[in-house]
């Protein structure tokens, strides 16, 4: 009797998950394999950041040269509009085999050169910068398929699943990067994130995404104008102009606490210290994603008001509490309400954009917020050498006030429905 009971109550469970919408969802062979190269993908490349800063950082011990790296990460984010019709138009299994692979390439021939040479700060900025232009094909290009792949109601589960299942596995690669790095050498991560990058490229070839009915077709110059101009009116005639200038305002502000980083985490302990900072900003996000559900039936206004208002207060915690533990939990708590943002914007705008713009729409506004992220890295990378890292961060805290006082000021975002509450398509009409 207790065997049937148990095996009664292993049934009812799982049964429920099927019926439920995350097992809907990972029940979908093409969600499942784009979810699958994403998370390959995303061990890699957490891993390859941390590398990146800190080996720019080794070779040179100036606050300016990360801060000139984060520039070159972020400077193609401002041309992404370019690639928008292009995406839009292009099959995007085969786009995405095709940017992996070239992926894969560029960031192996760090190791390489390593190998028979001495690695120069100036073929990892070369590195950097490459991998942020292909990315503006393959972001947008994952963005993009992800409707196409998933019913509307469920792309907010969708959307929270990622990212929880991104940022569990970020934490653990961060957690360990130090000690990676120490271990096996910066270097030694960028063979490793060569290597996601060619497993990514295997789910990719299998994945079969929906096509509209540009798909396939190549735009003459007069209509890849329309097209991008297209992407622009949306925008422009939309509530989403608006989220783009306020996230514009925190971007110019919070940007070089990242070029930064490095150096305040050195002053607090070396590599190890800064695997610690990035895992607790990857821990705080993971919460953010995992709650973020929780938020959907609510005014998504009220939560960006209230939320940021607490990510401002922990970013002040980070530079004066002065205990380590307490220094990263600040930093972690200041990050819960981004991850929760992240996701249910994503929701949003999926939802809210109709499938055939939506390559054309995430790209754009994602150049529209750049457009000044790569100046605060300049900026804010020279202002650590000058007055300290920990001035700068502190700093930072007045980007998410400024974008509180946009959200409080603008009666379209103050006001703004709960996710739950978006029509399928609704903006721009």
């Amino acid at each position: 009797m207790a065997d049937i009971d148990s095996s009664a109550k292993s049934t009812g469970w799982r049964g429920r998950f099927r019926t439920s919408k995350t097992g809907t969802l990972l029940s979908n062979t093409g969600f499942r394999r784009l979810y699958l190269a994403r998370i390959v993908n995303r061990v890699g490349d957490k891993l390859y950041s941390i590398a990146s800063m800190w080996l720019v950082y080794q070779l040179t011990g100036s606050t300016f040269y990360t801060g000139l790296a984060g520039f070159l990460s972020r400077l193609p984010i401002v041309f992404g509009f370019l690639f928008g019709p292009i995406v839009d138009r292009s099959r995007l299994s085969r786009l995405l085999v095709l940017v992996g692979a070239a992926q894969a390439i560029v960031v192996v021939s760090v190791p390489v050169v390593a190998h028979v040479h001495t690695v120069s700060v100036s073929l990892v900025l070369a590195v950097v910068g490459l991998l942020a232009l292909l990315g503006r094909l393959n972001a947008p290009a994952e963005k993009a398929a992800l409707p196409r792949l998933v019913d509307d109601e469920l792309l907010p589960r969708a959307n929270s699943l990622e990212s929880a299942t991104h940022q569990t596995i970020g934490a653990v690669a961060e957690a360990l990067s130090g000690a990676l790095i120490a271990v096996f050498s910066a270097v030694a991560l960028f063979a490793f994130d060569a290597a996601t990058f060619v497993v990514s490229v295997v789910f990719f070839a299998l994945l079969s995404v929906p096509t509209t009915e540009k798909t396939g077709t190549s735009p003459s110059a007069t209509e890849y104008l329309a097209d991008m101009r297209e992407g622009f009116e949306l925008i422009r005639n939309s509530v989403v102009g608006h989220m783009v200038v306020a996230a514009s305002f925190v971007s110019a502000f919070t940007a070089g606490s990242t070029a930064v980083l490095p150096a305040f985490a050195d002053s607090l302990g070396g590599a190890e210290t800064y695997g610690l900072f990035i895992a607790a900003m990857i821990v705080g996000l993971l919460v953010g994603s995992l709650v973020a559900s929780r938020f959907e039936t609510i005014r998504f206004g009220r939560f960006v008001i209230v939320g940021f208002l607490i990510t401002a207060v922990g970013q002040l915690g980070i530079v004066t509490v002065g205990w380590l533990p307490a220094v990263l939990l600040c930093y972690g708590i200041a990050t819960v309400p981004i991850g929760i943002y992240n996701v249910l914007v994503s929701a949003t705008i999926q939802t809210g954009v109709p499938n055939d713009l939506l390559a054309r729409v995430s790209s754009t506004t994602g150049s529209l917020v750049a457009a000044v992220g790569p100046l605060g890295y300049l900026i804010d990378g020279a202002l650590g050498d000058r007055y300290g890292s920990a001035t700068v961060i502190g700093f930072s805290a007045i980007g998410y006030c400024l974008l509180v006082g946009y959200w409080l000021v603008v009666p379209a975002l103050r006001e703004f429905p709960p996710v739950t509450s978006v029509e399928p398509n609704s903006f721009g009409t």
